[in-house]
Order: C-alpha cells, then sequence, then structure tokens
C-alpha cells in the first residue's frame, strides 16, 4: 500500500512545527460506504476526511475504536533521499461482520484527544486497503491488522 501526504503537513515538518516523533500518533479506519478520493491539496486535518460521512465514513462498528501508533521512528534512507516515517502495524480484535474497510488515516493528535479534529493534522492516509486477493477487506469477527508498507508509514523526500 502507497500512503499518501498531505501537502500541508509536508509545510507543517519543513517549518519545523510538527514533530512525529514526540507528538501521539494515532490511527482510524473509514469504510466504503462514500466513495472517498485523497486530496493532498485540501485534506490538511482529520475533519476533512472523516468529517461525518461526506467526505468520508468511519467505521461505527461497535467493537472498533481509534489505537495509537507504537514505536514511532523517524529515519533518513540516504540511498533513496527521504525521511522515513513508520510505526508498528496496528491489530483491531474481533471487529465484527459487515463493513468494507476502504482505507485509513493516521494523524497527530493535539489536545490530548480526539474531540477537535479540525486541528489534528494528518500525517498520512491510505484510500485503498486490500489483503492478499486484491480486494478490500470486510469485517467479519476476526482481528484486521494494518500492515504498513516496509518503506514505512509514509515517506518525505
Amino acid at each position: 500500500m502507497t500512503a499518501i501526504e498531505p501537502y500541508p503537513t509536508i509545510q507543517k515538518y519543513r517549518r519545523g512545527n510538527l514533530d512525529v516523533e514526540t507528538a501521539t500518533l494515532r490511527v482510524a479506519l473509514f469504510n466504503d460506504s462514500v466513495a472517498y478520493s485523497p486530496d493532498q491539496v485540501n485534506h490538511e486535518y482529520v475533519s476533512d476526511v472523516l468529517d461525518g460521512g461526506t467526505t468520508a465514513q468511519e467505521l461505527a462498528d461497535a467493537s472498533y475504536s481509534r489505537r495509537d501508533l507504537a514505536n514511532v521512528s523517524v529515519t533518513v534512507d540516504a540511498t533513496d533521499g527521504e525521511v522515513v516515517v513508520d510505526a508498528d502495524d496496528v491489530t483491531w480484535t474481533s471487529l465484527d461482520g459487515g463493513e468494507t474497510i476502504q482505507g485509513w488515516v493516521a494523524y497527530a493528535q493535539i489536545g490530548g484527544d480526539d474531540t477537535t479534529p479540525a486541528d489534528d493534522p494528518i500525517i498520512a492516509l491510505e484510500d485503498e486497503v486490500t489483503n492478499s486477493n486484491g480486494n478490500l477487506v470486510t469485517t467479519n469477527g476476526s482481528d484486521i491488522t494494518l500492515q504498513f508498507d516496509a518503506e514505512g508509514i509514509v515517506t518525505v523526500s
């Protein structure tokens, strides 16, 4: 999977206004009830994507909740000329059946909770989560593991 990063987030990095190594990073899943199309210019904050169902709809499963990203790292890949942001894969246990996961959004939580999504900058997002068969993932009561790309969650060059 190839995540994208909003241009305003890249600008925040370069200005020193966002430190992903010290910020609380979280990830949310969204379903396919609304066909989401990423906008790297205008989708800067969580509220721009998870806006109640106009842009994308977060999973409604009672056993689902947003997750913190663990072991976040930022490394320099001099060979490819980029900075790599990575974290451990994330698992949701026993997600009830019936929802198809279209994608995910990783973000920096500002203010200590998720009640102000208009100030939580998106770090990366993926609009097509597929299984090994190339199909969108559907919840069925089993665990769902979000495996980040071997090159990291996102790279900045």
